[in-house]
């Protein structure tokens, strides 16, 4: 088990309670015997082993290999480590023998109701699908959740100072250290100044459908640059867009993708929005909220035991947008994010356009997730539920 995910999410926390031992590969010791004998230090066991900060010894995988050929038993390895697992894992010939496993920041399902459900998609067709807690946050609940994201961190911290600081330290890491490990294997050197830089016109457009070009502009960067920071930025986990859905029933659609930092703490921080500010600034509301809605739907994806991928809709000319798009088998569905706490049919317009030019059978429902207590129906087959309805 190959076990990836943003730095700081609890991918050894998590690995520690399904491991009946640990190699912490970090530590001089316990590296040292790898190097000197990798086959030997892990064939003892006890299993499971985790084998942490596994890139400190690059040499373990090849003999994670020989083990896992010469016994197939499963279970035996988890492995967790660097953000460089898609440069270096990715020219290991380990396909086939690892289960790839994506950890992502905390969820509100996780934080408020019950991580053992099974996911929205695959109880999607089920009265369970949607259920309210008894008090859900109203918008400037939201707002706090949303600020807080969900680095396990910054979710305990006691104070808005703590969750800055934790933040910018995290952005520090990220633009010295991370950075650092990609210009070596690259063999070359990059400026942390202007990674922030496109950390932070990333964030500036989080939730929003915009160019390559125009996220260069914003940061001050020529095309080149900004897509080498945007491809370690995704290596990173810290962005994940959702790609433009297409059809051949629908003509006109654009092929950009809605950009996303996967954090909604880390969109808000690096944006510069408070609460105060998101209390006053309807598109910063609108972006913050519509980022926290896409965790959460991304998450439910990642634990979906069929394969489900988020897209989004818009039309060339933009009067036909539809925020994200989840396609599960032939089936599809449609999810709007609104700030308001009493969605109307016009806010499901563009779900029910979507419903009426696709067969019966392929439309699967359409959902207006807002800030309000109620769930109801907006039309046949679409209906408005409290974003809190995500955990309850």
């Amino acid at each position: 088990m190959l076990v990836t995910g943003p730095r700081a999410v609890g991918k050894t926390t998590t690995s520690l309670r399904q491991s009946a031992s640990v190699l912490r590969l970090d530590r001089p010791e316990e590296r040292g015997l790898v190097l000197d004998d990798p086959d030997a230090a892990i064939s003892g066991g006890p299993f499971p082993l985790l084998l942490d900060e596994w890139q400190h010894t690059p040499e373990v995988l090849g003999a994670v290999k020989r083990a896992v050929d010469t016994d197939r038993h499963p279970g035996r390895f988890i492995i967790t480590g660097s953000a460089r697992n898609d440069l270096i894992a990715g020219s290991w010939p380990g396909t086939g023998r690892f289960l790839d496993i994506q950890l992502w920041p905390l969820t509100g399902r996780e934080r408020f109701g019950s991580a053992d459900a099974s996911s929205l998609f695959d109880r999607w067709d089920t009265p369970a699908r949607f259920a309210l807690p008894k008090n859900p946050p109203d918008i400037l609940g939201y707002l706090q959740i949303a600020l807080a994201g969900g680095f396990p961190a910054v979710v305990e911290a006691s104070s808005a100072d703590r969750r800055s600081r934790w933040m910018r330290s995290y952005v520090q890491v990220a633009t010295t250290r991370d950075l650092g490990e990609f210009d070596s294997t690259a063999g070359r050197r990059r400026s942390p100044e202007r990674m922030r830089r496109y950390m932070q016109a990333y964030a500036l457009h989080s939730a929003s459908v915009v160019a390559d070009a125009a996220l260069a502009e914003s940061a001050q960067l020529d095309r080149k640059t900004a897509a080498g920071y945007q491809e370690i930025l995704r290596v990173l986990r810290l962005t994940a867009d959702a790609p433009a859905w297409r059809s051949n029933r629908l003509k006109r659609l654009i092929s950009t993708p809605k950009r996303y930092i996967t954090d909604s703490g880390l969109t808000a921080w690096l944006s510069g929005v408070n609460f105060d500010t998101a209390k006053k600034d309807t598109d910063a509301r609108g972006r913050l909220i519509d980022t926290y809605v896409a965790a959460q739907l991304r998450v439910e994806a990642e634990a979906s035991n069929r394969p489900v991928q988020l897209y989004h809709l818009r039309s060339e000319r933009g009067e036909r947008e539809i925020d994200l798009i989840a396609e599960f088998g032939f089936k599809v569905a449609a999810f709007e994010v609104k700030t308001g706490s009493a969605p109307t049919l016009r806010d499901a317009r563009h779900i029910a356009w979507l419903r009426d030019q696709l067969p019966p059978e392929q439309f699967a429902g359409g959902v207006v997730f807002h800030t309000g207590r109620h769930r109801r129906p907006l039309g046949e087959g679409i209906e408005a539920v409290p974003i809190a309805g995500l955990w309850g």
